[in-house]
């Protein structure tokens, strides 16, 4: 991580930039720390595809009023229509509707007043980076007597939603067909303009201007401390929200004007909550329902006031998915005092809570499971001498726990010890951050081996001669920067080291250590081992059980050297790896006697430890010439060993080299590196080929990806999930779950490496998925996503840079169980992603046109799966006749991806080629380019 060395070379912290998110930044420390701060809320938006600081500010955008950049999908009425507001989330929308069009808007910041919707009464929205509030202002008694106020109805319209209603605490919850929580709301309040501050100030003119946050006067329809207040019946039924405001409040004799009545929508990514025992069934969720003016309240409280004889808590849930498995440091709860009922300090208690829903309540709180900490202060009362003042309460204890427990989310919950003092009566910013240090421990090492290379665990120990031993191994860290390796030896079956070495090289590089021939005991074997330490922490020692020769004092030992001008070999010690040519290139090597005589026969391979390609040289002893071809940026190994006349064999030299990155993305399906789209094929037995493309849709002969595993699985690509250029494999085993294999470079898989696309909630059961299609990068940003077909239904599954499934959710409810997916990437040119359905049915091909997404910089999901599709082709496509389906590339270079179907007859399967063009292909005679491909279980 280049982030880490920047850091430990300046003494100054340097944000990892890909690491940041709409919620959090995540920054490399001096010490190889890193430090996450994780938002409550948003503070970014994806806009134009890239992220931007949070604006609410509403102007008209189109035929609609918008806010500039939030990460809920909202519009609002721009006049002469009865649509208020539009909320999207999944490509869904929720509509509330008004009963009559509606005027021409006032907009001020993120606010849009709608004025006199009724005689005296103006109809106020208002957007935040995730909630919409909108807030009927009844103005005066004139306009409280409408008959239209004693019960009114709003359209709610969730075309594929289900809304559920909470009828104890007034709240709904909008879910998509999967049961996912899109939407909800928190209970419908009223109140009036009274406050109750004429009473206090006579009685104390100090308490009085305590009331005010910050020294301010508080928002101009904020429910302050003795407001008169009351609970809006709300209920749902066939599409209309009615809502039934409390009559005695909104026309009472000692009702201050104006009275706002507030029913408030928002999404479900951010989550805290005020629980409020006055309102003891009522719904606070994300601040609705208590600020007026068709706002959210933007502070939390806790305490006791006596105005009302209110009791608040307060509850955040902050996400911790990107803490699972590390070492926590230490980690702060961060939040700013912005109003306090006096500056004499009172104790305010953090606890580790149950989770959190729009259904919490004061009645109905989480369980408050334990205290963590409990801090005395007062701040934010300017008017008595106390400013607003950030807070760290320390919750290390409990960033433990959801790192080692791999906790989606920690829900922590605000609390006065004494909630009967009304100097406990405190006010809170609603967006806290979690701030936490963290290590992540070094990877054990890889790759370990030696020269003179022999077999590391074979019993009788392979024997090396009267020579120095290089070890060698590859090190690691998750996070990058400069890891240590530290390596030793000892006799086997004894204590005590004979060698101990400790050398630093940068994560991914292989370490190298010398251990000279003076070491070593004739006719000794000597066990190794090594391990990582990044400064905190140690990994495991590798291997286990070790690495185990013998010497052989009186036995030649001549390996034989390696030099080469692209690709030098890398020397001992702490320095830095000097790098070769980019990989994929070919380098000349020149393999040499080593000092063996009478040298006939060299025997050598590129990352064989058991290397097979035979060369003679011209004369004995001679040396010779090679091309080698390393497939991937990063470390490799020249294995070599000669014989001589007799048959005497050397021992195996291993010669270690850097290849750099080629610094360019392969083309979309394009495996190894040449230009033109490959495949890989799963054959029933576990083993997967690749098969190379020679371009106008012919493949070359198959190679070896992988020996095994891939037995019942489904396969699919499109993607560079690992970030090395290289298009990556994802399979779907047997075990129901998801996982990534990287591709080496030249079209073989990493098994050893093998990576779980997991999820921290089971949104999707993997396990039935009938189909899985590496879609691209569907979101927007910059990581590969899949799409699944899961019965009748098709689901989005979106990548997350740390290696798991960010979410997944449903974009297609029905009609896809007879569908063959199939990813071809942009198919028409214009910039967004698009995708082709087999239907089984009537053995057509649709082309679904993609829909460019502006904010996200990506396609709209939905739109890969609705619409009126184009026919792509035209018949004879039915799964009897054509069993399997690919796109993987564009094999004759007119720059649309081509087509290739597997047929159920000819030789055994035959193999055609459908070039396409631009507006798709006419249905005519194929190209056949090869057969025997019905023994192939699966191809991608």
């Amino acid at each position: 991580m280049e982030a880490l060395d920047q850091a430990r070379s300046t003494g100054k912290p340097v944000e990892v930039t890909s690491l940041r998110t709409e919620k959090q930044e995540v920054t490399a420390n001096p010490s190889g720390t890193l430090t996450l701060t994780q938002h409550a809320q948003p503070v970014r938006a994806r806009k134009n595809g890239r992220l931007v600081p949070v604006d609410a500010t509403l102007e008209l955008q189109g035929d609609r009023v918008a806010p500039k950049a939030t990460t809920l999908d909202v519009t609002f009425s721009a006049g002469g229509d009865t649509t208020l507001a539009t909320l999207t989330e999944q490509g869904r929308t929720l509509s509330l509707r008004w009963p009559q069009k509606l005027p021409r808007p006032q907009l001020a910041e993120n606010e849009a007043t709608y004025p006199e919707v009724l005689p005296g009464v103006d109809l106020k929205v208002r957007a935040t980076s995730e909630t919409v509030g909108q807030v009927l202002v009844v103005k005066n008694a004139e306009a409280a007597k409408n008959p239209e106020l004693e019960q009114f109805q709003l359209g709610l319209e969730a075309e594929g939603l289900r809304i559920e209603e909470n009828e104890e605490a007034g709240t709904l919850r909008v879910l998509n067909p999967a049961g996912q929580e899109l939407f909800s709301s928190g209970t419908p309040r009223m109140w009036d303009s009274s406050t109750g501050r004429d009473t206090v100030r006579a009685e104390n003119s100090t308490a009085a201007a305590r009331l005010q946050p910050s020294g301010t006067a508080a928002p101009a329809g904020d429910l302050e401390p003795g407001a008169r207040s009351a609970d809006v019946d709300m209920s749902y039924a066939g599409g209309k929200l009615t809502l039934t405001p409390d009559q005695s409040l909104l026309s009472g004799k000692d009702t201050a004007y104006p009275v706002y009545i507030d029913p408030t929508f928002g999404g479900v990514r951010q989550a805290w909550t005020i629980a409020y025992k006055p309102a003891p069934n009522s719904s606070f969720w994300n601040g609705t329902g208590w600020g007026g003016s068709g706002k959210k309240t933007t502070e939390a409280r806790v305490g006791y006031e006596r105005e009302t004889g209110g009791t608040a808590r307060s509850f955040f849930q902050m996400d911790s998915r990107s803490l699972a498995g590390v070492e926590v440091i230490n980690a702060q709860f961060t939040i700013v005092n912005t109003h306090s009922w006096t500056c004499a300090a009172k104790p305010v208690e953090i606890w580790d809570t149950g989770r959190i829903s729009s259904a919490t309540t004061w009645n109905k709180q989480p369980d408050w499971s334990r205290r963590i900490q409990t801090k005395n202060f007062s701040h934010g009362n300017e008017s008595v001498g106390c400013a607003d003042k950030g807070v760290d309460f320390d919750v290390t204890s409990m960033a433990k726990d959801a790192a080692a427990k791999k906790w989606t989310n920690m829900t922590l919950g605000l609390r006065a010890s004494n909630e009967s003092d009304t100097g406990s009566w405190k006010k809170f910013n609603s967006n806290p951050k979690l701030i936490v240090e963290y290590n992540r421990a070094p990877n054990a090492p890889t790759a370990y081996g030696s020269n003179p290379s022999v077999a590391c665990h074979a019993d009788p120990y392979p024997a090396i001669g009267n020579t120095d031993v290089q070890l060698y191994a590859k090190i690691s860290d998750p996070d990058g920067g400069t890891v240590r390796a530290r390596f030793i030896m000892w006799p086997t079956g004894q204590t005590g080291n004979v060698f101990d070495k400790t050398i630093s090289v940068s994560s991914g590089s292989v370490a190298k250590v010398m251990v000279p021939k003076s070491t070593f005991k004739d006719r000794t074997s000597y066990s190794w081992q090594v391990r990582a330490d990044d400064g905190r922490t140690v990994s495991a020692w590798t291997p286990n059980p070790p690495c185990r020769f013998t010497v052989y004092k009186d036995r030649p030992s001549s390996v034989p050297g390696v030099s080469s001008a692209e690709y030098p070999i890398a020397k001992d010690g702490d320095d830095a790896p000097e790098w070769g040519a980019p990989a994929r290139t070919p380098g000349t090597f020149t393999i040499s006697n080593g000092g063996a005589k009478d040298v006939v026969k060299y025997v050598y391979g590129l990352n064989q430890k058991n290397p097979t390609t035979v060369a003679t040289p011209s004369s004995p002893g001679g040396s010779i010439e090679v091309k080698l071809t390393p497939s991937n940026a990063g470390p490799h190994v020249v294995y070599v060993y000669s014989e001589d006349r007799a048959g005497n064999r050397s021992d195996t030299g291993a010669h270690l080299f850097y290849a750099s990155s080629t610094g360019v993305k392969d083309k979309p399906g394009d495996l190894n590196g040449d230009g033109t789209p490959d495949k890989w094929a799963a054959y029933p037995d576990g083993r997967l080929y690749m098969y190379p493309g020679k371009g106008k849709g012919e493949f070359g002969s198959r190679l070896p990806a992988a020996e095994t595993g891939f037995q019942d699985t489904l396969i699919t690509r499109r993607g560079d999930f690992t970030n090395d250029g290289y298009e990556d494999l994802v399979a779907r085993h047997p075990d129901g779950k998801l996982w990534l294999y990287a591709n080496t470079g030249f079209g073989a898989v990493d098994t050893e490496n093998r990576q779980e696309l997991g999820q921290f909630e089971s949104q999707l059961d993997t396990s039935k998925i009938d189909q899985v299609a590496g879609a691209g990068d569907v979101s927007g940003d910059g990581y590969p996503d899949l799409l699944a077909r899961v019965g009748d239904s098709v689901w989005l599954l979106v990548g997350h840079p740390a290696g798991f499934i960010d979410e997944a959710y449903p974009i297609a409810d029905s009609g896809w169980a007879r569908r063959t997916l199939i990813a071809p990437g942009d198919m028409t040119g214009d910039g967004p992603l698009d995708l082709l359905a087999r239907d089984d049915a009537d053995g057509r091909i649709y082309l679904y046109r993609g829909e460019s997404d502006a904010d996200t910089g990506g396609t709209v999901p939905a739109s890969l799966v609705s619409g009126t599709p184009g026919v792509y082709g035209a018949k004879s496509w039915q799964t009897a006749n054509r069993p399997m389906i690919i796109a993987p590339g564009d094999a004759d270079g007119d720059g649309v991806t081509d087509l290739w179907a597997v047929t159920a007859d000819g030789q055994n399967g035959d193999l055609l080629f459908y070039p396409t063009r631009p507006g798709g292909f006419v249905d005519g005679d194929p190209v056949k380019v090869g057969w025997g491909y019905k023994v192939i279980a699966t191809i991608a």
